[in-house]
């Protein structure tokens, strides 16, 4: 998890590997050339309020999910960031969906001016996130939360897949040239 947001990052023991770049963005480079070859993901938080590092990283990176959550100014700055950013790499992902029908109802409004083919997946709202903006130390997150990190996971697995590409084998070889799956992704709101 790679953090270049201006406000301080929440102090925690994290299960993952964190980097605080939000003063030095030259070190996502390197990081992302470090890590990789190896197995999992890095995961960016992008930089709010600062557009030109965002395009930056958005070219950088083989996913950019940008958040949008029911709100008519939220649905437009996602529109908006989905439209300067004009990439096929960058999706909205819903967050916060509502397990509870009437408010649902209310949030499919906002979410039919959404382009359904560049949205990667809905997140639903799970009130136990936000013990995490507390200063106080967490070391395993509860169910739900862990529950919602796997659903998470799951729909960037699956849409870095739509964008994988595999080259056809030269002629005589089975299965040679064969790419690797791609597996660094940004999460963030860019400015509009």
């Amino acid at each position: 998890m790679v953090h270049t947001d201006q406000r301080p990052p929440i102090k925690s023991e994290r299960p993952y590997v964190y980097v605080d770049a939000s003063s030095n963005y030259s070190q996502v480079s390197t990081l992302l050339k470090a890590y990789d070859d190896r197995e999992g993901l890095t995961v960016i938080d992008g930089a709010g309020n600062r557009p030109h590092l965002d395009l930056w990283l958005a070219q950088t990176v083989d996913l950019v999910l940008i958040p949008v959550t029911n709100s008519s100014e939220d649905v437009r700055c996602a529109l908006a960031d989905l439209s300067r950013m004009s990439d096929p790499r960058v999706y909205l992902i819903v967050n916060k969906w509502p397990a509870n029908y009437l408010v649902r109802m209310v949030m499919q409004r906002y979410m039919e001016s959404l382009p359904a083919s560049r949205v990667a997946g809905r997140l639903p709202e799970v009130g136990a996130v936000r013990g995490f903006l507390e200063d106080t130390p967490w070391h395993t997150p509860p169910t739900r939360v862990g529950n919602l990190a796997r659903h998470f996971y799951r729909v960037v697995q699956s849409t870095l897949r739509r964008h994988e590409t595999y080259p056809l084998p030269a002629e005589g070889t089975a299965g040679a040239g064969t790419a690797a799956p791609r597996r660094s992704a940004m999460v963030a709101r860019p400015a509009s």
